[in-house]
């Protein structure tokens, strides 16, 4: 009995001792989505919390994780996704001021890297591409306001051979247009 109270004795302390890491924990994981233009600063793409703001950018420690979105200046929902270490990480969807859908994308550490679609205010389907690095890469068609595709265009994507003739640097043809075919 005595080496049983002793172990939860143990036990009570050592829970103590980590009680303060899992407040920490729940509380800097928001699950609740917070207006990013009265919660955060954005600072070279990052987000960070307002209570630990501090005009010397490398002091600010405290990126914000969780759920985040935007308004237009008629109160309307105008960009919604996550954060993830301060930064636009996963789909992020964003409408226009009049609430129709305008684009759909991920992002990774901030830059637009995946599928990306966008749309025309009256519901057609204006664009759709894939990002890569937050560059536009391979083929993008584009699309009239009837839905009618009008433009195909082929961007440069890197190759490990040309990744090779610029070692760590961004390609300088990423984002530039390779074929385009009007139709």
């Amino acid at each position: 009995m005595v080496v049983l109270l002793n172990s939860m004795t143990e036990l009570e302390s050592e829970m103590k001792k980590l009680f303060p890491f899992f407040l920490v924990l729940i509380a800097g994981c928001s699950s609740d989505p917070v207006n990013m233009d009265e919660v955060l600063f954005e600072r070279a793409g990052q987000y960070i919390t307002d209570n630990n703001y501090s005009s010397f950018f490398f002091f600010n420690l405290k990126v914000y994780n969780g759920p985040a979105y935007t308004l237009h200046k008629n109160g309307k929902k105008k960009e919604e996704g996550k954060l993830k270490n301060g930064f636009q990480s996963g789909l992020w969807t964003a409408w226009d001021d009049e609430g129709n859908k305008w684009f759909s994308g991920a992002y990774e550490h901030g830059k637009e890297h995946g599928k990306w679609v966008g749309w025309h205010p009256n519901g057609n389907k204006k664009y759709e591409g894939i990002y890569e690095n937050g560059f536009q890469a391979g083929k993008w068609i584009y699309y009239n306001e009837a839905g009618k595709k009008n433009l195909e265009e082929i961007y440069f994507s890197c190759t490990e051979e040309c990744a090779d003739s610029h070692y760590k640097m961004d390609c300088p043809r990423m984002g530039k247009v390779k074929e385009s075919k009007k139709f």
